[in-house]
C-alpha cells in the first residue's frame, strides 16, 4: 500500500493598494465672453477629484499663464478675477492640482472677447469751500468714455506724500484736510487704468514777499490789501477814497503823530475816526484780526471771540486776518521802525472764499 503524502503549499493573500489618481479634467470656464479692457471680471471653475482630495487651478488666460490659487474641495466652485489689458479674443482655460502635485488636463477653452473703450480725463474741474475747515471738489465725467470711477490725490504742502483723498463713482467730493493745506489732482479710472484732469487744484495760500507799511500819520503808504485774481498784496494811500476797495488792513498807533510805542494793524473802517491821520469817509472795508502764536498757527472760526478789529504790534508778530469778503489770510509782521514811522510785513492769502485754511 502505497503512502499518502499530503503537501501544504502556503497560501499567501496580496491586498493590493488604491494608485492615487490625479484629478478629473475641469468644466469649462464660466465667465464674461464679452469684456472691456482694463476691467476686472471674475471666472469660475470646478473639477472633480476621484478620492476627494482638495485642489487649486491654475488659469491660461490665452497665453498668460496665472499662479495656481483659489484651493478648494473635491467639486466646489474656485473664482478668479482677470484684467485684459489689450484687446483681443483669448481662449481661457484652467487645470487643478491635488496635494500630491497630480494635474488633470486643461478644460475646454471658452472663447473670451476683449474690446477697448474710450477713455480720458475728467473735465471742468473746481474747488470750493464746504464748510471754512473743509473742501468741496467737482468735475465734469471725461468726453471720451465712462469711468468706473474717480480718484481724489492730496500732496501735502511741505513735501508730504500724496494720499488718496476720496474714491467715488460721483463727481463730487467733500474732503477734510486736518488743518493742511496742499495740491488735489482728479483721475478717472477705466478698470486697472487712470486718466489725470489736466488742472491742479490748490488751497495753499498765495505768499506775497515783504512790504514796508506806513503808519497812518507818516509819509509812506498805510493801507494793505489784497486783489483778485492773482491775490498778491500791496500797498495803498489812504488820503482820499480812490483805493476804497483793495484795502484790508491799515497801520496805526491810534493817535496823533507816529511816534508809538504801540503800532496796531487795524480794520480800515476805524481809519475815517482815526486821530492819528485824515481819513475821508467811505465804504472802507471791515477786517477782523487775530493774534497768532506762529505762522503756522491754525486760524479759529469766524465766530470765535479772539477776534477784534485791531492787532497789537508790539514788535514782530503774526496775526490771522478775515476780509470783509470772507478772505483769509496771515500776516507775519517782521520788523517794526518807529523812527521810520513803517512796519515791514509778508502775508499769505488764501484764495478759496471762506476757507480758514493757512499753512505754508
Amino acid at each position: 500500500m502505497k503512502e499518502l503524502v499530503l503537501c501544504l503549499v502556503p497560501f499567501v493573500l496580496f491586498v493590493g493598494c488604491e494608485k492615487n489618481q490625479p484629478p478629473e479634467k475641469p468644466i469649462t470656464p464660466i465667465g464674461a465672453v464679452y469684456c472691456t479692457t482694463g476691467v476686472a471680471y471674475t471666472y469660475k471653475v470646478t473639477a472633480i477629484h476621484p478620492q476627494g482630495e482638495m485642489l487649486e487651478f491654475q488659469f491660461d488666460w490665452g497665453g498668460a499663464v496665472g499662479d495656481w490659487d483659489n484651493r478648494v474641495a473635491s467639486g466646489e466652485t474656485a473664482l478668479v478675477s482677470h484684467v485684459f489689458e489689450t484687446a483681443g479674443t483669448y481662449p481661457v482655460a484652467a487645470r487643478a492640482r491635488d496635494s500630491e502635485g497630480l494635474l488633470s488636463p486643461w478644460s475646454d477653452p471658452l472663447s473670451v472677447s476683449a474690446v477697448d473703450v474710450p477713455s480720458g480725463p475728467p473735465r471742468g474741474l473746481s474747488l470750493q469751500a464746504a464748510s471754512d475747515s473743509t473742501v468741496r471738489l467737482s468735475w465734469s465725467p471725461p468726453a471720451e468714455g465712462v469711468p468706473s470711477g474717480y480718484r481724489v490725490m492730496f500732496k501735502p504742502v511741505g513735501g508730504g506724500a500724496p494720499v488718496v483723498a476720496c474714491e467715488t463713482t460721483d463727481t463730487t467730493c467733500e474732503h477734510d484736510p486736518a488743518g493742511m493745506t496742499g495740491d488735489y489732482h482728479v483721475l478717472a479710472l477705466f478698470g486697472s487704468r487712470s486718466f489725470a484732469g489736466a488742472e491742479t487744484l490748490t488751497t495753499i495760500p498765495v505768499a506775497s514777499g515783504s512790504a514796508w507799511v506806513g503808519e497812518l500819520s507818516g509819509s509812506d503808504n498805510a493801507g494793505y490789501g489784497w486783489l483778485g485774481p492773482g491775490w498778491q498784496g500791496a500797498t495803498y494811500e489812504m488820503l482820499d477814497t480812490t483805493w476804497v476797495d483793495r484795502i484790508d488792513l491799515y497801520v496805526t498807533d491810534l493817535k496823533p503823530g507816529s511816534v508809538g510805542p504801540t503800532y496796531y494793524l487795524a480794520s480800515p473802517d476805524l481809519a475815517p475816526l482815526d486821530s492819528g491821520g485824515s481819513v475821508p469817509a467811505g465804504r472802507w472795508h471791515g477786517t477782523s484780526f487775530v493774534e497768532l502764536t506762529d505762522e503756522q498757527s491754525r486760524v479759529p472760526p469766524p465766530g470765535d471771540s479772539a477776534w477784534r478789529s485791531s492787532a497789537r504790534v508790539p514788535g514782530a508778530m503774526v496775526a490771522g486776518c478775515r476780509t470783509e469778503q470772507g478772505y483769509f489770510a496771515m500776516v507775519n509782521v517782521t520788523q517794526l521802525r518807529i523812527q521810520q514811522n513803517e512796519v515791514r510785513l509778508q502775508t499769505w492769502f488764501q484764495p478759496v472764499h471762506g476757507l480758514r485754511l493757512l499753512r505754508h
